[in-house]
């Protein structure tokens, strides 16, 4: 039994809770303006402090309306050394906590005021102790802790939170058993990360109140119950095919999808629809029409618009057909909203509906989400990490949250916590099963084998479809055994089966991989530290001391090797590039027939040689030293799991390495893309491989696998066919069934085309985006988004805009300017009287239904760049690559930006084109034939404003 250290002798001193005020983010340049503190002993407030602070400079107006502090606030203010030199004697020897404290900090030591106390940062507290936390800013902790919060922004006001906040927490830590604080008080020792003094206190505060002692952690993972665990993942049975299939009756499921019935009575918000009950007709007919005894699969393409309920057609009769079969359909998705909606929605609903009308069976309907490896923490990983005492800060902050979390959590998705805006993506990435893709024990507690017998349970399992197609690149073995597949957001199936089929293989990744595999905290080092501490005789502890040091040894010629074809390759792609003063922030050269017969391409070939060469050699060190590691199996290493897994996955990822170079170098395949890009900025260089098509892979190794396959959309057609589609993805011999929406468009939107906008690139055409989208969200006093195809051309209109709206009382979210698109979507929809600024990810999977959003504005036609390099490979196909190619996509891509307006029967609302091409080119009839039934008027831009004004009063 292990006891808890002994208490820091200044225990006993009160906190103090410290926010600033500042003109700005650096504290080389900004200034403090607002100093606030709180010095407090639990509860009780002892004494408090604010003072303004002169920062000899005039107040922005941003930073006036974002703290209202005016001017005369700061004039008569003392300056910077008086006001903190009565904070440093109001602070003493107290230990002091802030929200994100080293912010607050790095001022007060930039001005020559170093605070050298103890201190606590309750974001990070926050993190760690509420693993599922929406957000972890101070007002969103302080409302979800139930803390007052004052005046937004004012540094006395937000010291006050940072109390409550912290309050709250500290007696939320006090609640984790003592294995759980020790642990974390380790991991924090380790890396002198910020919540370090926070932990010891705890502990010394526990010892002293309880003399309690560190209880054996269960089945060897520190600070975690591993026997909890274990019994939480329970395992089920898998399904049990029921015999000869049973078809499902399409007059019955139409039955069920009319008013009246047991089911619809049953779901919440029902209502009949024409167009589902014909989409769940054909979905049976589909299933149905399978005979695998001849060798006789059934497929269905059908794209059915907005407001269908095209989700409960498919779920329906596949459901039928899983429950009285035993058999399991898959369910695969594009965006994480419909998984979500699907699973936590649609799913349930149906069950209990089914369950109630009495067609559940015995058991009911089983359902479950099925994701990739990357998503499940492993534990062996996770216990490799944590024990190898020499750690990040990044990674005990992730480590900790895990600690927490690993109390309570059924699943080990990392759905279920929040990674913060912080650098803890990589600290995941070292602790989940994507890094353990050779696992040498498969006994004990594992979420992804958990994962997997769940779905091998369930009737219907939905997944993503890059697991989908990841499960076809592996031979079926992710994804337990189908036979009916249900593709919904079917558009984007070609794009990620080229993404499952692509590679790449960066410079400074693999550079980098090497160099962190060799490295003071590398596996190597690791492996041979733990063998040297373990019951390992002399010998063997010589043997993989000697191992690991020789494999070290052989990485930086390797590396150096790797920079020299890095090397070549630019001689040849780059060198001899038009002005670069033209590039963009990365370039993109394609690698084609041409490019290998010039003559630098020879010394490619060469230095390709040596690079593998040298993989070669690591690999064998690798195969080696596991080798000398199987046979230390009785000598107990400390973490032997743990550095087997990661010793395998780096021989993985070298021959991986490896296989990739070689096709890219000296051997490339007739029907694969191959290019490279080039960071302007650091100079870092990857080289990309992709298919040209992915349509006869996926006939091979995925739609000929099932019985029925149903592709899926509210986008799919293209000039009313499906003839684009088809033939990019491959899916012959479907039937075809095109439903358009039951909503009224006519009566639910009005769309706008200025004809005397500018085309794009043509002079004026930026300020006439920026004047029509100010009309637009004055008119109908925010609630507007708008949509962009290039980064570039929304951060000049936010940068042109901003300043304007807000004087109006609009905020301007611009996506990557102001947040990422998660949050600024969350800033826009608390926010009404806001325009939000998007561009790729906001032109589908957005669901803004009701008055959030009220004007929607297209700022361009959204065709591919002509120069992207598959792109323009596939281009190069077609004998008219304009319109049997670029066009097709741009029509589905501005179809699926129509649809975020529109999403239920009582939406309203306008749509603004500011590409005026749809008027003035012959094809841009097709782009307006393709949207639905609805009112287009071709007006000058001047009269935007009022018809937005007047349409929204009029359908009001």
């Amino acid at each position: 039994m292990a006891t808890l250290p002994l208490a820091p002798a200044d225990i006993d001193l009160p906190w103090v809770a410290l926010d600033l005020e500042t003109t700005g983010l650096d504290n080389k340049k900004d200034a403090v303006i607002e100093i606030g503190a709180v010095k407090f002993s639990g509860d009780q407030v002892l004494d408090t402090f604010q003072t303004f602070v002169n920062p000899k400079r005039r107040l922005s107006a941003f930073i006036r309306d974002y703290t209202g502090i005016r001017q005369a606030d700061v004039a008569g203010a003392p300056e910077f050394d008086v006001a903190a030199a009565r904070l440093t004697e109001f602070v003493g020897a107290s230990p002091v906590v802030g929200h994100n404290v080293g912010f607050d900090l790095g001022f007060l030591e930039a001005g020559g005021a170093a605070l050298p106390n103890p201190r606590c940062d309750t974001y990070d507290l926050a993190f760690v102790l509420l693993p599922g936390a929406g957000a972890y800013n101070l007002g969103a902790l302080a409302k979800a802790l139930g803390v007052s919060a004052g005046r937004a922004h004012r540094a006395d006001a937000d010291a006050a939170m940072v109390h409550g906040v912290f309050r709250n927490l500290e007696d939320m830590a006090r609640e984790l058993d003592a294995g759980t604080i020790s642990a974390m008080r380790r991991l924090a020792g380790a890396s002198s990360w910020v919540l370090d003094y926070f932990l010891r206190s705890l502990e010394a505060a526990s010892l002293r109140a309880a003399a309690l002692s560190v209880p054996s952690p269960g089945a060897g993972i520190s600070g975690v119950d591993t026997e909890a665990l274990a019994g939480r993942l329970r395992r089920e049975r898998a399904l049990r095919p029921a015999g000869p299939p049973e078809p499902v009756d399409p007059d019955h499921v139409e039955a069920l999808l009319r008013s009246g019935s047991p089911v619809a009575g049953a779901l919440p918000g029902f209502e009949e629809r024409e167009e589902q009950v014909a989409m769940a007709r054909a979905v049976a007919d589909a299933i149905n029409g399978a005979d695998p005894d001849a060798g006789q699969a059934a497929r269905l393409i059908v794209e059915a618009g907005t407001g269908v309920g095209k989700s409960l057609a498919y779920l329906l009769p596949a459901a039928l057909y899983a429950i009285a079969n035993g058999k399991r359909v898959v369910v695969s998705t594009n965006t994480i909203n419909l998984q979500e909606q699907l699973i936590r929605k649609d799913l349930p609903a149906l069950a209990g509906a089914l369950d109630d009308a009495g067609e559940a069976g015995e058991a009911g309907l089983k359902f479950t989400q099925l994701k990739g490896r990357a998503n499940y923490l492993c534990l062996k990983r996770f216990e490799h990490l944590r024990s190898s005492g020499n750690v990040s800060v990044p990674e005990a902050r992730m480590l900790s949250k895990s600690l927490v979390w690993l109390g309570d959590t059924e699943t080990g998705d990392r759905s279920e916590i929040n990674l913060g805006a912080r650098d803890t993506a990589s600290a995941w990435d070292r602790i989940s099963a994507q890094g353990a893709l050779t696992c040498p024990d498969m006994r004990g507690p594992c979420f992804l084998r958990a994962a997997r017998e769940r779905a091998a349970a369930s009737h219907i399992v939905v997944v993503n479809h890059a697991l989908l197609l990841s499960d076809v690149t592996a031979g079926g073995a992710l994804i337990p055994p189908y036979d009916v597949l249900i593709v919904d957001e079917a558009h984007h199936l070609e794009d990620e089966a080229t993404r499952r089929l692509s590679f790449e293989v960066g410079q400074g990744a693999l550079s980098d991989r090497l160099q962190t595999m060799a490295g003071e905290r590398g596996v190597l080092r690791e492996t041979a530290a733990a063998v040297a501490a373990s019951g390992a005789g002399e010998q063997g502890r010589a043997t993989i001391e000697t191992a690991s040091s020789q494999v070290s040894a052989l990485v930086p010629a390797a590396r150096e090797r790797v920079a020299r074809l890095f090397a070549a390759v630019n001689d040849v792609l780059f060198s001899e590039a038009e002005s670069r003063s033209q590039w963009g922030p990365q370039t993109e050269a394609r690698v084609t027939s041409g490019t290998r017969a010039q003559p630098g391409w020879s010394e490619v070939e060469s230095r390709w040689h040596h690079v593998d060469a040298a993989l070669e050699t690591v690999g064998d060190g690798l195969r080696g030293l596991l080798a000398e590691m199987d046979s230390l199996r009785d000598a107990d290493v400390p973490n032997y799991e743990g550095l087997l897994t990661e010793l395998a996955g780096e021989l993985q990822h070298v021959g991986d390495v490896r296989r990739m170079l070689r096709e890219a170098v000296p051997h490339p395949e007739d029907d694969v893309v191959y290019w490279c890009t080039l960071n302007r900025r650091d100079g870092g260089m990857v080289l990309h491989a992709a298919p040209l098509s992915v349509g006869e892979l996926l006939e091979t190794a995925l739609y000929s696998q099932n019985e029925t396959v149903v592709l899926t959309s509210a986008t799919l057609s293209s000039g009313g066919t499906f003839k684009h589609v088809l033939e990019r993805t491959g899916f012959e011999g479907a039937e075809e069934l095109l439903l358009g929406s039951p909503f009224d468009y006519r009566t639910a939107a009005e769309v706008y085309v200025p004809n005397d906008v500018p085309e794009p690139n043509a002079q004026g055409y930026a300020e006439a985006v920026g004047l029509a989208i100010s009309q637009a969200v004055e008119a109908a006093g925010g609630r507007t988004m708008a949509l962009f195809t290039s980064h570039a051309a929304l951060q000049a209109t936010a940068s042109a805009l901003r300043q304007r709206l807000r004087s109006r009382g609009i905020d301007v979210y611009a996506q990557g300017v102001d947040g990422s698109p998660h949050g600024v979507m969350r800033r826009f929809i608390e926010n009404p009287n806001s325009l939000l600024l998007g561009t790729a990810s906001f032109w589908e999977g957005v669901d803004l239904a009701g008055e959030s959003l009220q004007v929607l504005v297209l700022a361009r036609l959204p065709f591919n760049v002509p120069t992207e390099p598959v792109f323009e490979a596939r281009s190069e196909l077609f004998e008219r690559p304009f319109i049997e190619y670029a066009l097709p996509q741009a029509v589905l891509r501005l179809r699926q930006g129509f649809g975020r307006l529109i999403r239920t029967k009582n939406d309203r609302g306008a749509v603004v084109i500011l590409d005026s091409r749809v008027v003035t080119r012959r094809y841009g009839r097709t782009f307006l034939d393709s949207l639905p039934d609805m009112k287009i008027d071709r007006c000058r831009l001047a009269d935007v404003g009022g018809k937005i004004e007047s349409w929204l009063a009029a359908s009001a």
